[in-house]
């Protein structure tokens, strides 16, 4: 039977106890005997120490250093007994049944028919579970859903039924390129800490083995894939990185660059810099959304009236010949902003590459710091 935490009324119940850290042995005996263990590696009991003895295991095993420091003891303890014979024999009672159990269980062959013990589809179904269980209380939060709500609410207010008109525009492209951001974000900072945070847990495992409807669902997929895409990076740096603060700090940098070459804020590179831009996924998957809401025939947006745009803005309403237009095709805004290098089948498989490439680069260091031990 496994505790988490017992009150001082149930610790007394105990006759055995194990008490284990990050997966390692750090004590088995009687329950009785854990206060000297704990006085024999020089962590003894203060005299006045009137409550609850899990409470002191527990303190004594959040700081790191001391739980090391007994992780270690324990196992240079059984160092000659690694298959536990000794422990078994020790503490098993001594009624015919356990004896006959235990002479089974002891002199039996170790045996594997095969490398993990649970099939590929236990384990994505187990951890999927696991991952989402984790993960419900902060997502469901309140905190969360308030900022949720605020953000859709403040969209709504400030890009709801946008025009097609030419003073609105720039309007509709910031919307674009917000949405797709702010997947982007929230992707990236949960996975650059998901493995700094659960490093041990996957040792521990590790070592047990155990709109027009069609352009809305286009327009998901594309966020989605950025949003995977952007969490493959941050597998990349959380794998790499162990530091917490210095994944942190190196992938917002990281972003920083992705953003400002993704196309929305710097559109014109300087000369001998402009194949930098190609390094960026966000310039694909933003590609891949202006050509979804902007390279179709319904996307004629309707040119400005006088006085509409900025002093000094000319209107892109005026062809080359001084030929007059009443609208202006989705398309040519487009290509005005030099997004149609690629057809969009071209950027999908460019922003698909990115997502698997860097997520295979970052299982090597993943493997790497999960099996240093």
């Amino acid at each position: 039977m496994v505790v988490h935490q017992p009150s001082s009324e149930v610790f007394e119940t105990f006759d055995k106890l194990m008490v284990m850290a990050d997966g390692h042995m750090v004590y088995f005996g009687e329950r009785a005997g854990v206060v000297d263990y704990l006085a024999d590696q020089g962590y003894k009991c203060p005299p006045n120490f009137n409550f609850n003895l899990a409470n002191y295991a527990l303190e004594l095993l959040n700081d790191n250093t001391i739980k090391q420091k007994l992780i270690n003891a324990y196992t240079h303890k059984t160092r000659d007994d690694p298959t536990g014979k000794q422990i078994v024999e020790k503490y098993s009672r001594r009624t015919r049944a356990d004896n006959q159990l235990n002479n089974t269980i002891l002199n039996a062959p170790v045996t594997s028919e095969r490398r993990w013990e649970a099939t590929f589809l236990q384990q994505l179904s187990i951890l999927t579970e696991r991952n989402f269980k984790q993960s419900k209380k902060t997502m469901l939060s309140r905190i969360s859903i308030s900022i949720a709500i605020t953000l859709t609410i403040s969209c709504i207010i400030i890009w709801f039924q946008i025009p097609f008109a030419e003073p609105n525009i720039d309007d509709r492209i910031s919307n674009i390129f917000f949405g797709n951001m702010d997947w982007i974000f929230h992707a990236f900072g949960r996975s650059v800490l998901s493995i700094p945070l659960e490093l041990d847990m996957l040792m521990k495992e590790r070592q047990s083995r155990s709109y027009h409807f069609g352009r809305f669902v286009a327009y998901l997929v594309v966020v989605l894939l950025s949003a995977i895409t952007s969490q493959s990076f941050g597998y990349l740096f959380g794998a790499t990185i162990l530091n917490v603060q210095k994944s942190i700090s190196v992938g917002l940098v990281f972003m920083v660059i992705v953003t400002l070459l993704g196309g929305f804020y710097v559109k014109q590179l300087p000369t001998g810099l402009t194949w930098l831009k190609y390094l960026s996924f966000l310039k694909y998957s933003y590609s891949l959304l202006m050509q979804i809401q902007f390279d179709s025939p319904k996307a004629q947006f309707r040119c400005a009236r006088p006085g509409e745009l900025p002093a000094g803005k000319l209107s892109m309403c005026n062809a080359g010949d001084n030929t007059p237009m009443s609208s202006i095709p989705g398309i040519s805004i487009i290509e005005n902003l030099g997004l149609n290098e690629l057809p969009w089948y071209a950027n999908l498989i460019v922003l698909l590459g990115f997502c698997i490439v860097v997520r295979v680069l970052a299982y090597y260091p993943l493997r790497k710091n999960s099996s240093r031990d």
